[in-house]
């Protein structure tokens, strides 16, 4: 019995907190969109019109930005803004849609290792991990989808806005968004499958094939996170991971000062991986008997 609470309580505590951010975010668009929008709209037309003239007088082409922020003609300086929210739209689609395919598997797996008395300390401990890492893993592809759909259709609704470059869309209108869905999806994968490693590992009873498997999705994951720091630090303009994490952060900051609900979602995220951290010796401890 105290087991089924501990385990509702912490379902509980997740449901929560992933509802309670990403309904901060359904209550409006990114703080900076609004700013954005009327301004480029009245830049655009001010260079569009300079670059018509250009044409006609001297026969220059300007030059067109293409998606990723190439230019086709490099002589020349004027840039023609275009709406990107289409290509956008379909990144956020590419993070939705595998996440929907995690979350479906990580719901009907979560509880596949019940607890027993007779556990030994490492297979007890085992379970616990896995147990945690399938339930957050969860939690986090929700939120991914329910921030990519929400986004996806405020891309579809609202007006065109213009912008350099697909990086210049999503900086001007979804910076933290797309911060948001990156992490969450990134960390659910690799939740996922430390659970799945840890779920081979109490449930093969061969220890040589267990081992085995243990130690393949562990070389994945080691290659799936060079990548990713790899990809973050050339997505991101060439800055360092810790800048973009400091970003981040501030990004969070900045949200939860201007909506107090996605705040509050944030401080209880933020409480209860404290308590995790505080009371994860009192788990060793339990089942070690002590």
């Amino acid at each position: 019995v105290p087991t089924k609470f501990l385990f509702l309580s912490l379902l509980i505590v997740i449901v929560a907190t992933e509802t309670g951010v990403s309904a901060g975010f359904s209550i409006g668009s990114s703080p900076r969109a609004g700013r954005h929008v009327r301004d480029r709209r009245a830049f655009c037309q001010s260079v569009n019109h300079r670059t018509n003239l250009s044409q006609r007088s001297h026969g220059q082409s300007a030059a067109v930005i293409r998606r990723g922020g190439r230019r086709d003609d490099k002589d020349t300086d004027a840039e023609e803004l275009e709406d990107f929210g289409g290509a956008v739209g379909g990144l956020f689609g590419n993070f939705r849609i595998p996440a929907m395919l995690v979350a479906a598997s990580t719901l009907g797996s979560a509880f596949a290792l019940p607890f027993a008395e007779t556990d030994r300390v490492l297979f007890g401990f085992s379970k616990r991990i896995y147990a945690f890492t399938m339930l957050t893993s969860l939690g986090s592809m929700v939120l991914v989808v329910i921030l990519s759909t929400i986004c996806m259709n405020d891309i579809a609704i609202s007006p065109a806005r213009l912008s350099t470059s697909v990086q210049q869309y999503i900086d001007d209108n979804y910076a933290l968004e797309w911060m948001m869905v990156k992490s969450h999806f990134y960390y659910g994968t690799l939740a996922f499958v430390v659970g799945t490693a840890f779920r081979a590992w109490v449930s093969i009873t061969c220890p040589v094939v267990g081992n085995a498997i243990v130690g393949i999705l562990s070389s994945l994951t080691v290659i799936s996170i060079s990548t990713l720091l790899e990809k973050s630090r050339n997505q991101g303009g060439g800055k360092p991971f810790r800048q973009n994490v400091v970003c981040y952060l501030k990004l969070l900051l900045a949200k939860g000062k201007s909506s107090p609900l996605f705040g509050a979602g944030a401080i209880l995220w933020a409480t209860t991986v404290a308590y995790i951290f505080v009371k994860f010796p009192h788990v060793y401890l339990y089942l070690s008997g002590v």
